[in-house]
């Protein structure tokens, strides 16, 4: 391994050099291209994005272009001849770069207008390349408009800001304005790829992924991240590695957080974000981190499918477990949460408790989807009925087992369908208690198994057995479907055998109650009055 320098080694060492090496923003290297291979070169150019969408980057090519001694009719730089080289270096007298965040004074402008009467001294133009132009005084834009309106046909200024608002319509309307892009997930990740294999380091598929969303669209901010990281000179960069060091958490994380909502298990989810205060988490990233995921699924709730403009570079697993999420959550409680966790995000940069926004958003957070829940057809149950007694009956015979129906328990319930159900190994009985004791390992293996079960498994409760054959009870008909698929029954079987010793049989059912006549205000809500025990608050007036 060999370790970077200083901390911008990487950035600078893979900084595109020519137009081919410039990852995006298509549109504006088409129309620059164009320019130059035509020479149709204008007299003002004016770059804006956010910060790290490569700006400066492109603006230097361009200029190297412009000035080429070798290029002919191409629109690329040769990168060999006397001024290139100069421009690489940093040595060239023809691109002036100005740094308008420490040059913001009209005499420093004015200083710029008494130069750029003189002719260039080795290329064709006189390029100036004013960096963060929206820092210049007031009185240096009016100093730079009178050079903009009539500048010498030699001169080219190439403008570049990641605050266009606050640059006067005057300068913008005098430049040829290209806007660009946040860069997509896919094309970060493609480039830290690229570094990482050039740089000799090991580091997994799901550690890029952290770094290319956490850079949020900025490609220097994920090769500054991944220099970061890689000068701590470890042998792997794993997953864990990167969100120990952003603070923020897995996908995972994610899933299981919103699981616990939708449960409506207010104590789950207190207790997963107190394991991340403990690991030292960042909540404001979490936070962050949050909405992404509320975002994806969002999108998941619009689509039967993938969505198309889902860019985050989740796994096919991942994409399951949202898709099957979102079928069990309307597109406006989505949004809803959205908003509260936004109005989160605005508080916990002033929390005196780093992890109370959070808290607070939780409790909202439930208690939308529990109203979401009483307006909807079928309500879901948070927490299984414990007051049901399992009847326990000697076994059938084999040949009239096929012909028998189980009973229904209650008239709530929706009686499942199944011609094909996969038939138990002859066993003895099983208790149903000994059934519940072990459920959770039951749950756990059958995740080993199949993970992709994981979601329909998280609402599933055991409700009696019978005739060696478990009846479940499930919240949606989404996961009924799941589960009576033959080779996810398979699956459970072999999990039941492994914990209990036996192949039970599977059957499964949808679940409904009727629906609750408690007041849906916040200040009704049982969760309410819950949480503000637990975390020792109390309702102002």
């Amino acid at each position: 391994m060999n370790p970077p320098t200083s901390m911008s080694t990487l950035y600078r060492k893979y900084r595109p050099k020519t137009f081919q090496d410039v990852v995006g923003q298509k549109h504006i290297v088409t129309t620059l291209t164009n320019a130059l291979t035509l020479d149709r070169v204008g007299q003002a150019y004016l770059f804006t994005g956010p910060r790290g969408t490569g700006k400066t980057t492109l603006a230097r090519i361009f200029a190297k272009a412009v000035n080429c001694l070798d290029r002919g009719k191409k629109a690329e730089p040769c990168g060999k001849c006397q001024h290139c080289i100069l421009m690489e270096e940093g040595r060239s007298m023809d691109i002036i770069e100005i740094d308008a965040a420490s040059h913001t004074g009209v005499d420093n402008i004015r200083e710029l207008r008494e130069t750029v009467a003189l002719p260039p001294s080795l290329g064709a133009r006189k390029i100036y390349i004013i960096d963060e132009v929206h820092m210049l005084s007031i009185g240096a834009f009016n100093a730079l408009l009178k050079t903009l309106e009539e500048p010498p046909s030699h001169v080219l200024f190439i403008l570049a800001t990641t605050a266009l608002h606050k640059v006067p319509d005057t300068i913008v309307s005098r430049c040829q304005r290209f806007d660009l892009g946040r860069f997509p997930v896919t094309s970060i990740i493609e480039k830290l790829e690229r570094i990482a294999k050039a740089e000799k380091m090991t580091i997994e598929p799901k550690a890029l992924q952290v770094i290319a969303l956490a850079a949020e669209g900025g490609m220097r901010d994920a090769e500054s991240l991944l220099t970061q990281i890689h000068s701590l000179e470890v042998k792997k960069i794993t997953e864990d590695l990167v969100i120990d060091i952003l603070g923020t958490a897995k996908h995972e994380t994610f899933v299981e957080l919103f699981t616990d909502i939708q449960k409506g298990e207010l104590l789950a989810a207190l207790s997963h974000v107190r394991t991340l205060s403990e690991e030292g988490r960042d909540f404001r990233v979490l936070i962050t981190g949050f909405m992404y995921f509320l975002r994806d699924l969002l999108l998941f709730t619009a689509s039967d499918v993938v969505p198309p403009l889902l860019k985050s570079g989740l796994t096919k697993d991942q994409q399951a477990e949202l898709q099957s999420l979102a079928s069990s959550t309307e597109s406006l409680a989505v949004v809803r949460l959205l908003e509260i966790l936004a109005e989160a995000q605005k508080n916990s940069s002033q929390a005196v408790i780093p992890e109370l926004p959070l808290e607070i958003a939780l409790v909202k957070m439930i208690a939308v989807l529990e109203e979401q829940n009483k307006t909807t057809t079928e309500t879901p149950s948070i927490t299984p009925s414990s007051d049901k007694t399992p009847v326990e009956r000697p076994s059938p015979k084999k040949e009239a087992s096929k012909k028998e129906t189980p009973e229904v328990e209650s008239e709530a319930s929706v009686q499942a369908e199944s011609d094909e159900l996969i038939e138990p190994a002859e066993t003895p009985l099983i208790s149903f208690t000994h059934i519940t004791d072990n459920w959770h390992a039951i749950l756990e293996t059958a995740k080993e198994l199949n993970a992709s079960l994981s979601v329909a498994l998280s609402t599933a409760t055991p409700k009696n057995v019978e005739n060696n054959t478990v009846t479940l009870g499930v919240k949606y008909p989404f996961h009924k479907e799941r589960l009576d698929d033959k080779a996810n029954q398979l699956t459970l079987m072999e999990a039941f055998d492994r914990i209990l010793g036996f192949k039970l049989g599977l059957r499964v059912e949808v679940e409904q109650e009727e629906t609750s006549q408690e007041n849906s205000t916040y200040l009704d809500n049982p969760l309410i009055s819950q949480a503000l025990n637990l975390l020792g608050g109390k309702v102002a007036s």
